[in-house]
């Protein structure tokens, strides 16, 4: 049933002020709710509501007819403020409704009262009788509580359409369990019954209805990929207004980058759990040049392959580092702002620099754009465009690089543009600093896993062994910098220093040293900075009977 045609009901029911109960009946999350509440709201706003009071209850966690009975009466306001924000103005024009709708929450504050609490069961039966002529929405039937009976439900939606003369729709999920009940009863109580089943364009529509600048093309990417749920469309609307201020003065291609990934990563992070076709959130942000068929002999399965094609439907072709910090954002709500805008502009220079004449990235398209026999072409081409451009190739393009050289056979260009990559980059320190920025463990090279490993030991700047340890000892934090140090620190340095130190610093530092080697999933360079230390105590507790007792304090048997 179409969209259309949903609403087309709707607006008549509500144009009526016929007793009836409508029924609206979808899968979860594809906007029954919110199209109700928006189709109310059109309606109201052109005069369209025949009745005067509306109530909508949530049956969630009501365990109780009274319960509900008194709920759908505390909940009645006046038709005037349907849709409306609360303002002063509403407050002015609408002041009659907000007092009715004051009036009946007060009641609950005197509830409680000693003096008026025997008489709640009185106040709640005559809440009740003033049920005359409402519109009344009743949503989440499925989630009602557990000592309240579906049919008691449609028993007392009955009652208020044949003695009350209230019209009444309910809204529940379809394929639900627990509603035998409803199919049992709802010929006797349903007088029409809608199956609200939106296609992902409609969806998209529903949700993305304003004239933002950025909808057109939102709802081409969700329509891509199938997604009918309301919330997760108003999810993504919102981590992507979260992004664009942050990204105004960037290329369009970030936005584009930003948009895309968005859909994505929100796509497969809240649907994945549910439908085995969809591939998790992990499977898409580990996928680097092993999507280019490049530098991936792992043997895949029927549904990593299914999932890949997915991706390369969708137009999805390589995770990068601003995409990692969006899908982090997805996962958690938040973007952290310098992260974003630090990650937005070095891929902001990478695009700047593939429009120049003989760029990167339109090298590459030799590879991609046809099914030629011109290896010798795109490995001509790749490699002169490298040398050229190496300033915005980042250490994951290197390897997707290397990796297709080698494949192809030219194994001296391969370990040629590793060289050249390391003597242009130099001065940047972390960008070799592999523990740290080989988010995807994409860079499997070897050859500039070694280099790149040996170019940062020695770029980094030198403290003293002395020097870190005094800034560590005592911490849980250190960084990759210090451990180089450490490690590098020979097995007759770290005898110099524990011999040298006096004080109550040398404990610290013993033990600073010794803990790296005790941590559960201790790295090889971790346990080299415990077993040097180790053996330079080993050396101390020899040389005489009370240095063997001190250095036993630690677990060190001489």
């Amino acid at each position: 049933m179409t969209i259309n045609v949903i609403k087309e009901q709707i607006l008549q029911f509500l144009s009526s002020e016929t007793p009836e109960v409508m029924a609206i009946k979808g899968e979860w999350g594809v906007g029954k709710t919110y199209s109700w509440k928006k189709f109310l709201s059109e309606a109201n706003s052109a005069n369209g509501v025949k009745l005067d009071r509306y109530s909508y209850v949530s049956l969630f966690g009501i365990n109780s007819l009274e319960a509900f009975k008194y709920t759908i009466f505390e909940n009645v306001i006046r038709k005037e403020i349907i849709g409306t924000e609360a303002s002063i103005d509403t407050f002015k024009n609408n002041a009659s409704g907000l007092i009715e709708s004051f009036g009946r929450q007060s009641i609950n504050i005197f509830k409680g009262a000693p003096i008026v609490k025997s008489l709640s069961p009185a106040i709640e039966t005559i809440s009740f009788l003033s049920l005359n002529s409402t519109l009344i929405c009743i949503d989440d039937l499925e989630r009602k509580g557990n000592s309240l009976e579906i049919k008691d439900v449609l028993g007392l939606v009955s009652l208020l359409k044949e003695q009350k003369k209230c019209k009444v729709v309910l809204l529940l999920n379809d394929g639900e369990e627990g509603l035998d009940d409803y199919s049992k009863y709802r010929e006797k109580v349903i007088d029409i019954e809608l199956k609200f089943a939106p296609s992902p364009e409609e969806c998209s529509s529903i949700a993305y209805s304003d004239n933002k600048e950025i909808f057109p093309r939102l709802k081409e990417l969700v329509i891509n990929l199938g997604i009918r749920n309301i919330r997760i469309l108003k999810k993504i609307e919102r981590m992507v207004d979260l992004a664009m201020p942050l990204i105004k003065d960037y290329e369009p291609e970030i936005t584009e980058q930003i948009l895309h990934s968005l859909v994505l990563f929100s796509w497969c992070y809240y649907c994945s759990n549910s439908n085995e076709d969809i591939p998790s959130l992990e499977f898409v942000t580990s996928k680097g040049y092993s999507m280019f068929g490049i530098g991936d002999d792992e043997k895949e399965d029927e549904k990593d392959k299914k999932w890949k094609t997915i991706l390369q439907g969708y137009n999805y072709q390589l995770t990068d580092e601003l995409d990692l910090i969006l899908a982090e954002a997805v996962k958690t709500g938040f973007f952290i702002e310098d992260e974003l805008k630090a990650k937005a502009n070095f891929k902001n220079q990478e695009i700047i620099a593939a429009k120049s004449e003989g760029s990167f990235s339109e090298a590459w398209r030799l590879y991609h754009d046809t099914f030629n026999d011109n290896a010798d072409e795109v490995i001509n081409g790749l490699y002169e465009s490298f040398k050229e451009n190496c300033k915005h190739i980042t250490p994951l393009n290197l390897n997707g690089t290397v990796s297709l050289f080698r494949e192809l056979g030219e194994e001296d260009k391969a370990s040629e543009i590793i060289d050249i990559y390391i003597e242009q980059r130099k001065d940047e320190t972390e960008l070799f600093n592999l523990k740290e920025n080989n988010f995807f463990g994409d860079i499997k090279d070897s050859e500039i896993i070694e280099k790149f490993d040996k170019t940062y030991k020695e770029s980094v700047t030198l403290e003293s062994p002395k020097d870190v340890l005094e800034k560590i000892s005592g911490k849980n934090g250190w960084n990759q910098s210090d451990e180089v140090v450490l490690a590098s620190t020979t097995v007759d340095e770290y005898y110099d220093l524990f011999k040298s130190e006096t004080g109550k610093h040398l404990s610290s530092f013993i033990s600073t040293c010794l803990k790296f080697g005790q941590f559960g999933n201790s790295s090889d360079q971790q346990k080299e900075i415990a077993k040097r230390a180790n053996e330079a105590l080993k050396r101390i507790g020899s040389e005489s009977e009370i240095n063997k007792r001190r250095v036993k304090k630690f677990g060190i048997d001489v």
